[in-house]
């Protein structure tokens, strides 16, 4: 078996790995809006996470919203997808785990 770190999968494929499960889809996609963020930068992707989760909170996919708990102000599902889809610019970026347990949403 190949080292993961030598030869680190793309971006997408490491969120679907991390979000495996069926009820974690909605999770799957949000980090993969990390991975496809605009941001050049590891604060920016941040940043358009921040905008997604906490500013415009509503899924594009409708179909999703069945397992989510959409009540309004839901603050544990945004909380959720902001990390979500900051663990998809971690991928993106190669960040370490340290560095991700210190961001916290701007809100």
């Amino acid at each position: 078996e190949m080292s993961t770190s030598q030869w680190a999968p793309p971006c997408n494929r490491r969120c679907t790995h991390k979000y495996a499960a069926i009820m974690q889809i909605p999770w799957r996609i949000f980090c993969k809006k990390g991975c496809d963020a605009d941001g050049e930068t590891w604060n920016e992707c941040i940043g358009e996470c921040d905008e997604i989760c906490y500013k415009d909170p509503v899924l594009e996919n409708q179909q999703w919203s069945a397992y989510i708990d959409r009540s309004p102000g839901s603050a544990t599902y945004s909380e959720k997808c902001f990390h979500a889809c900051v663990a998809g610019c971690s991928f993106r970026f190669d960040v370490p785990d340290e560095k991700i347990s210190e961001v916290h949403a701007r809100q």
